[in-house]
């Protein structure tokens, strides 16, 4: 089998983080820069910029004389880091062997790809869509060798160049294209005196003599000149699943409003991540670096994945507005736990049940307006009270395994009806009026009634063992049928003599 490279390549990585990280820039020309001086020197530029007639090594104050609408900006850390993650998730949710290369660059294996998306063009168109939606614009090339498959993204769009055509493609080719920001050295200036502008002039002359002549760098360029295949394998680096968003703010800010503007956008960019490995996001933690060199962090607990970012917003606005930063916010950090998107296979004869994730996105809303910590499903403790009960995630469960309704006259058959009790949480507290040992009335909220009949009581008490007093019970229970016709379940506590609406049988 020919081995198949594909190479996803970002042109001018450090500008294009700046675009990706703040979206409102990439339709301006751009200038990054390592300062603001007019006299510092331009290190990037955006197409519009490069359109104009402006070129890197150029002053600020020559190119905004050309250009005045020119906008300048300074590399941003941060913003590369993440730009950085996002481009090896791109690659990494279409092959699973990925290696990253210099900033803006990642290879990948692209054999067997075919199977998944067809041809090698459409591979590569894939890749190119996967990075857009990342929020970064790239150029795919896929070949049988790395250096191969750079050179042909460096040439832009998305091109496949079929196995043993690999020097019919670089003939025509510049020398410029092997790095065209690094190789301007003595080497290039040497070939350009003999007259050696394209890859195939060096490809036609004897292997041998440039070795000799030129050293190790000059041997390599000729090999790559004739096509041979790079020997040099994909070394994969296993990465940990951490899915992180960094932003340096311009200014620092004191507000809620304009944190919460810059947490959305970084919530939209991790969630593109997070979709294209097919991922939601559980739970969050930000952290905050405040002026004075200081750090707040926070974990913010989910009650379920989401994957839309209005409610993950609005749950880490409550957060925030709960207990505010201390001063000024000058960068941002914002990183999400990974979790599988739920699936659920609905039954063929059953009613359909809500698609996964808008029931995420529904109980994101829930927990944003209570709080995560007061929503959930209830479930029974191990515990001999029977009103015992603690919150639990709520995870519903599949329709085969809800019960089944009984069929129709399933009870009546064996001569009774099934009687249910509609229990009352938390118990109300009643008044029972009382002759003796007999109850006779019954007053309460939404009740009062005479006690027809009575049967009871039946005692029940429990966790006397415990080693706080209160945490004991004792009860008698009594069941009620009152002059209202309901029929009622109370019981009366031992330790404080009360009386208490237990439930109601339907």
């Amino acid at each position: 089998m020919v081995r198949r490279i594909a190479c996803l390549l970002v042109r001018d990585f450090s500008l294009a983080a700046l675009v990706r990280a703040n979206p409102d820039l990439s339709g301006d020309a751009l200038a990054l820069s390592s300062d603001y001086t007019p006299n510092a020197g331009i290190l990037a530029l955006s197409p519009k910029a490069r359109a104009a007639g402006l070129r890197p090594a150029m002053t600020v104050a020559q190119a905004r004389a050309i250009l005045p609408e020119l906008v300048v900006v300074r590399p941003s850390a941060a913003a590369e880091d993440s730009a950085r993650d996002a481009l090896y998730d791109v690659a990494v949710s279409v092959s699973p062997l990925v290696e990253e290369g210099p900033p803006g660059v990642v290879w990948l294996d692209a054999g067997g790809l075919d199977r998944l998306f067809g041809t090698e063009e459409s591979i590569a168109a894939e890749l190119v869509c996967r990075a857009r939606r990342a929020g970064m614009e790239a150029s795919a090339g896929i070949a049988s060798g790395k250096e191969v498959a750079l050179m042909a993204a460096r040439c832009g769009g998305q091109r496949s160049i079929a196995p043993h055509r690999e020097q019919e493609f670089l003939a025509w080719l510049p020398l410029e294209i092997i790095d065209p920001a690094v190789e301007r050295g003595e080497l290039f200036a040497l070939l350009a005196r003999w007259g050696i502008r394209r890859l195939g002039d060096l490809a036609r002359l004897p292997a041998e003599a440039v070795g000799t002549r030129l050293g190790r760098r000059g041997a390599e360029l000729a090999r790559l000149a004739r096509g041979e295949a790079d020997p040099a394998p994909l070394v994969a680096r296993r990465r940990a699943e951490e899915f992180v968003e960094k932003a340096e703010l311009e200014a620092a800010v004191d507000s809620l409003e304009p944190l919460c503007f810059v947490l959305n956008a970084m919530l939209g960019r991790l969630l593109a991540r997070l979709a294209l490995r097919g991922l939601h996001a559980g739970d969050l933690q930000v952290e905050l670096e405040l002026d004075g060199h200081r750090r707040d962090c926070r974990r913010i607990a989910l009650a379920a994945a989401g994957a839309e970012a209005r409610p993950l917003l609005a749950i880490l606005r409550i957060a925030l507005e709960a207990d505010p930063p201390r001063t000024s916010v000058a960068a941002v950090l914002l990183s999400a736990e990974p979790r599988p998107a739920r699936l659920v296979q609905s039954e063929l004869f059953a009613p359909p049940s809500p698609a996964p994730s808008r029931l995420e996105a529904t109980l994101a809303r829930i927990a944003a307006i209570c709080g995560p910590q007061r929503m959930g499903t209830l479930r029974p403790l191990d515990s001999y009270r029977p009103e015992a009960v603690a919150l639990a995630p709520f995870a519903p469960p599949p329709p085969s395994a809800m019960p089944a309704a009984p069929a129709d006259g399933a009870d009546t058959a064996l001569g009774f009806v099934r009687l249910a009790v509609r229990l009352i949480r938390p118990a109300e507290e009643v008044e029972v009026l009382c002759t003796g040992t007999s109850l006779d009335f019954v007053r309460g909220r939404n009740l009062g009634a005479r006690v027809v009949t009575a049967a009871g009581p039946w005692r029940r008490c429990g966790e006397w063992w415990r080693d706080e007093p209160q945490d004991s019970f004792a009860r008698d229970y009594y069941d009620l049928a009152l002059s209202d016709g309901g029929v009622y379940r109370i019981f009366r506590d031992l330790r404080s003599d009360r009386w208490f609406l237990d439930g109601i049988y339907d």
